[in-house]
């Protein structure tokens, strides 16, 4: 120690010349113990999800999808016991196989003498759904007694090929085409008894219910009027199905 503190100058020199002579050695091989060392690379992440656009725009790459309403089908008439084949809904006008009112009905002709039947039914209310249906579509269509049933017609129409173009129209309902001012007579020893004659369809129909309920035959006709007829009835027993109906405080007027 007491060389050192008489010698300490040359002991600071030495030490400095040596830091020195270090440094010039580690600058010539290119080592650098000071330089901080190189950050880790940074791990991968995961690519973020596409962010919706300004004001909740969807991505440009996600299609847009539009969907159209579809045209609403016209009322089905209720299924009833009918002569002919009835189908289970009505005619629609947006199906492309069926013409348009206008162009599949040509306007009826007051003189016209056929006609296209596109059901009967022992039910009314079921000949009226129909009738209903049809004339919506633009069809000139009404009701017609025939037999104990209520018969749906359209027309009259002036030709036959008039007639048969609306039955191709129609063919669902399995239409007959034919000829004759109305329906067919009834025998003489047949006959309708008419209880009503209504301009509201509602009226007419209300009152036929009320009569089938009771058990009678009823069917409807129309003519501008909504008429509710019973029968057809033996002529024998008119006047006994007469006093049935005036019991009910229905006046039956007797149609041939």
């Amino acid at each position: 120690m007491r060389w050192l503190r008489e010698n300490w100058l040359d002991f600071l020199i030495f030490v400095l010349i040596a830091v020195v002579a270090v440094g010039v050695v580690l600058y010539l091989v290119g080592l650098n113990p000071f330089a901080a060392r190189p950050a880790p690379p940074p791990a991968p992440q995961a690519p973020a999800a596409t962010a919706p656009g300004p004001a909740g725009e969807a991505p440009a790459e996600e299609p847009v999808v539009t969907v159209l309403p579809l045209p609403e089908a016209p009322p089905a008439p209720s299924p009833g016991e009918a002569s002919g084949r009835m189908p289970a809904s009505a005619p629609s006008p947006s199906e492309p196989t069926r013409p348009s009112p206008g162009a599949a009905s040509p306007p009826a002709s007051p003189g016209g003498v056929y006609r296209v039947a596109v059901g009967a039914f022992a039910n009314p209310e079921n000949a009226a759904r129909l009738r209903q249906a049809l004339a919506k579509q633009g069809y000139p269509a009404r009701l017609e007694p025939a037999g104990s049933l209520t018969r749906v017609v359209v027309g009259p129409y002036a030709t036959e090929a008039e007639a048969m173009r609306v039955a191709e129209a129609l063919r669902d309902y399995a239409p007959q085409v034919y000829r004759g001012e109305g329906p067919a007579p009834l025998s003489p020893e047949r006959v309708y008894l008419q209880v009503g004659a209504f301009q509201k369809r509602e009226n007419a129909l209300a009152l036929a219910e009320k009569l089938r309920e009771l058990g009678f035959s009823v069917v409807l006709s129309e003519d501008g009027l909504h008429r509710v007829r019973v029968g057809p009835v033996p002529a024998a027993q008119a006047d006994e199905v007469k006093v049935r109906l005036k019991a009910l405080g229905l006046e039956a007027l007797e149609v041939r």
